[in-house]
């Protein structure tokens, strides 16, 4: 294998101060920060399968039929990363209605990584909503049964709306184990809902995109509890426990109660502090999941939405008031404080009791984003100043439109979109009180974006690092004069003094080559910044023989193979000495809760096939003859590998 082509960017030019920003200056390197080296994820040899693109809203599809809003993420320790590609083999070809299939990739202790196609093979519906931080686990849905055991009302119809059933799996090749098994006892099979998901009806021969509203809504670190909604009555008064309310008229069928797993057993969460129960409830507020379970799983965040009153559920077996009025923001990793608005922001301790106004006197709108311990509080006034709130100090930031953004995990740092100077991206340090921009190149370029992400989800990509030195977006901008392509680009913006950025504004780094007359995207990073995951066609490294979409680790101190990785697994089928390309998980079987029949998934002949087009305008790349002879030679050999199987 040859050795990879690096392409870097260093910031050079002189600082200056405009706006109240500190500015990225300008300069080149050979080589990319902090040892950086590129590692290809997906396989060299990619069968034709492209990896999707992460959805872009407000701009026109460049690849329509490979665009995806199905979920990317690293894991914390960089050395996992779910993705969406097409079917290479197992899963199913048409897997999430044509947005592909969901695939884990594994980096060896020794260097190079794996893949596994973990998407269901015969659920075509089939679609990963989250996974664990460590994306040892997955949650998924399908309106396809996946176990005997599951409640059985997914039910893939092509014409009418219709609800699926929701799982948790280990990952890679673990049993589906589903959140309900018993009949929900007022809801039809048309009724039901987990707050799942919607599947579109037919246009003119084309499916349209599946409308999927989230369905898993949180869990603790050790995932021991997990948790849903449903608009149903799932549990009966136990152990001393209350019933679920519920009941057959169409008022119900619109209210949701809220539910727990906990090691296996399904309990009630939205039981008011006098013991009796009120459907018509909601995790958090509005949408917003933010740490609405504790780390450990013993504290619940919920509101009543028919009374407004904001309650925490302790261990399952107590209700406290929050508060009788206001909106749940976000509360800190542990559970023990409790943030919410109601005109001025207040900090609710749980153990005590004791409520605290952060900001008498300065109305708060929302809550922008917090540390892990809750220390460090940002937050946007109604007159829209962002402020940032730490140990009982408040600090103006700026008067600036914040379209979205995100705290590192210490508090210490801040990322957003800012639309008031020309969609620019903004990072403050806290500790000098030092607002940079960092997307203001010596051109003067500031139009960018951070990744879409919605308010729903429960996992945002990590556009900045843990300790917030380090910012990764993606910008059609040349923000430095080595992108010269005019398409999305990947890049990185490193503080002054981290890893080996000099200038005081700040050094801004070209991740994805800038020359690629195709998008390149940035994926995900893991939480320290030393792994970043971009989605590009250009070909970073010699192995790289392809023309198709792929995924790329900035691995910090990465390494590249010399050989292929040794073929493992069930996924060696086919041609002897092929590298494991997309494998089917090794062993997954059907078990629910309990003990219960184990079956055997059905088994599916590895296919080849490309992700449907359906009105593309995806630019059409010329095979040569060679590339073609090429081609139909490897799939002479797996013809013959299989038999002289077709």
């Amino acid at each position: 294998m040859s050795a990879p082509r690096l392409w870097v960017w260093m910031v050079t030019a002189t600082c200056a101060v405009i706006c109240g920003l500190t500015m990225s200056g300008l300069a080149s390197a050979a080589v990319l920060p902090d040892g950086r080296v590129y590692e290809m994820v997906t396989p060299p040899e990619g069968y034709d399968s492209e990896v999707y693109q992460p959805a872009e809203p407000g701009f026109e599809a460049q690849y329509a039929n490979t665009q995806t809003e199905f979920p990317f993420q690293a894991a914390a320790d960089g050395n996992r990363l779910a993705f969406v590609a097409g079917p290479t083999t197992g899963g199913s070809e048409s897997s999430g209605y044509d947005q592909g299939n969901e695939y884990l990739a594994i980096h060896s202790s020794v260097g190079g990584w794996t893949q596994a196609n973990i998407s269901p093979p015969a659920a075509p519906t089939a679609v990963f909503e989250a996974f664990s931080d460590d994306l040892t686990a997955g949650f998924l849905d399908s309106l396809e049964p996946l176990v005997s055991t599951a409640a059985g009302f997914g039910e893939a119809l092509e014409f009418r709306t219709n609800y699926d059933d929701l799982y948790q799996m280990s990952l890679p090749d673990g049993d589906y184990v589903p959140f309900v098994i018993s009949k929900p006892p007022y809801r039809s099979k048309q009724a039901f809902a987990t707050a799942g998901s919607t599947i579109g009806p037919q246009f003119s021969g084309t499916r349209a995109r599946t409308a999927r509203r989230l369905v898993f809504a949180g869990g603790s670190s050790d995932l021991r509890h997990t948790l849903f909604l449903a608009n149903d009555a799932l549990t009966g008064p136990a152990e001393g426990r209350p019933a679920a309310e519920g009941g057959a008229s169409e008022g119900f069928a619109k209210e949701n109660n809220l539910y727990e797993i906990a090691d296996g057993q399904l309990r009630l969460v939205n039981v008011l502090p006098d013991g009796t129960t009120h459907a018509n409830a909601t995790l958090g507020a509005g949408g917003r999941f933010n740490h609405v379970i504790s780390a450990d799983g013993s504290r619940i965040f919920w509101t009543d939405l028919s009374t407004g009153h904001i309650y925490v559920r302790e261990n399952g077996t107590r209700t406290v008031e929050v508060s009788a009025s206001g909106e749940y923001q976000t509360a800190s990793a542990n559970g023990s404080t409790v943030f919410f608005t109601n005109g001025d922001l207040y900090a609710f301790e749980v153990e005590s009791g004791h409520v605290t106004d952060l900001t008498p006197g300065a109305q708060v709108e929302k809550v922008v984003g917090s540390s892990e311990d809750g220390h460090y509080i940002y937050y946007v006034t109604t007159s829209g100043e962002l402020e940032l709130w730490h140990d009982g100090a408040v600090t103006p930031i700026t008067q600036s439109v914040v379209a979205h953004g995100e705290v590192a995990a210490d508090g210490r740092g801040m990322v957003w979109t800012s639309t008031a100077k020309g969609s620019q991206i903004n990072v403050y340090e806290a500790d000098t009180d030092v607002l940079y921009c960092a997307t203001c190149g010596a051109a003067g370029t500031s139009g960018t974006t951070l990744p879409f992400t919605s308010e729903e989800s429960v996992y945002l990509p990590r556009w900045i690092s843990a300790d917030g030195s380090r910012v990764f977006f993606d910008t059609r901008e040349a923000l430095v004069p080595q992108d010269s392509n005019g398409k999305m680009d990947a890049y990185e913006w490193e503080r002054p003094g981290s890893g080996g950025c000099t200038e005081s504004g700040g050094c801004l780094y070209l991740l994805s080559g800038g020359t690629s007359p195709d998008e390149s995207y940035f994926a995900d990073a893991s939480e320290s910044g030393d792994d970043v995951f971009i989605v590009t066609r250009a070909r970073l490294v010699g192995a790289d023989d392809n023309e198709l979409f792929d995924v790329y680790d900035l691995r910090v101190d990465g390494y590249t193979p010399v050989t292929p990785p040794a073929c493992t697994g069930t996924g060696c089928q086919g041609v002897p000495g092929s590298p494991p390309i997309f494998a089917t998980p090794s062993s997954v079987t059907f078990e629910g809760v309990g003990n219960f029949d184990v079956h055997a998934k059905e088994a599916v002949k590895p296919k080849v096939a490309k992700p449907k087009a359906k009105k593309s305008k995806r630019p059409k790349h010329k095979k040569t003859k060679k590339s073609r002879s090429k081609k139909s030679a490897r799939k002479a050999k797996r013809s013959e590998a299989k038999g002289g199987r077709s």
